[in-house]
């Protein structure tokens, strides 16, 4: 994103090939530093300097990891502000507190912890932000967070397809408020587990079954016999239906 005020200083400060000097001088002007922050790579120390000089905490957050020595790491771990030395770690935990994800390197960098010690972490939030980010855990951590005690991390565990709901969970996930609606969209039903869910007086639910591509022709069926048009309407979108030609009807 170009700073909108002063989009040349801002396209400079991500230009790859912009030398030192120029990024030292950039650091001075809002727009370059906010060009910089979004460069890739390592920035040199003394750009970093350059930031630290006339940037404040919001220019900080972008100071963390690779994109620094472990010299520049240092200086701002014991940099004298603390709304500096800390400007990353309380963007990861803002972010964390609103359910947005940001990447599990990132909550590995801000806690100072491994993603396996955050899977027991105290805080739900944190628990939730692991299973959002760590997208190829293992089956074990996967069960873990299944298993756990509270709703929003169970159903942070299921939003996508992956890494999946083992079949020995499917059940229990389809029976739980917190992962039905995530889990009904995506695994293989049976008969009686789809007969369960359309028990339900839940519009959320019928709409979710309607979206799973592992429907048969008789579930299919089943679900255009529902008065309910978004049900009509996700099946379709599903293409488990086609329109007739110049009708524009559903037909199964």
């Amino acid at each position: 994103m170009t700073s909108l005020e002063h989009p040349r200083l801002s396209g400079l400060g991500r230009n790859p090939a912009a030398p030192v000097d120029v990024l030292v001088r950039l650091a001075a002007h809002k727009a370059g530093r906010h060009g910089i922050s979004m460069r890739r790579g390592r920035l040199a120390d003394a750009v970093v300097e350059a930031l630290l000089t006339h940037g404040d905490d919001d220019t900080a957050v972008s100071l963390h990891g690779d994109r620094l020595s472990p010299a520049m790491r240092r200086r701002i771990a014991e940099h004298p502000d603390p709304a500096v030395r800390d400007a990353f770690a309380d963007f990861v935990r803002y972010t964390v507190d609103r359910q947005v994800t940001i990447g599990i390197e990132a909550l590995e960098e801000a806690h100072g912890r491994p993603r396996t010690a955050l899977v027991g972490a105290p805080s739900p939030k944190l628990r939730a932000a692991v299973a959002r980010d760590w997208y190829d855990r293992p089956a074990a951590v996967q069960a873990a967070l299944l298993a756990d005690p509270d709703p929003l991390v169970r159903a942070a565990a299921t939003v996508d397809k992956e890494p999946g709901v083992p079949p020995e969970w499917r059940d229990r996930c389809l029976a739980d408020p917190a992962t039905r609606v995530n889990v009904a969209r995506y695994v293989p039903l049976t008969s009686d587990q789809f007969t369960q869910l359309m028990r339900t007086e839940d519009e959320d639910v019928h709409q979710a079954v309607a979206t799973n591509p592992y429907l048969s022709a008789d579930m299919v069926a089943r679900l255009l016999d529902i008065d309910d048009p978004a049900v009509r309407v996700a099946v379709a979108q599903s293409r488990h239906v086609d329109t007739e030609p110049g009708t524009g009807c559903m037909r199964s």
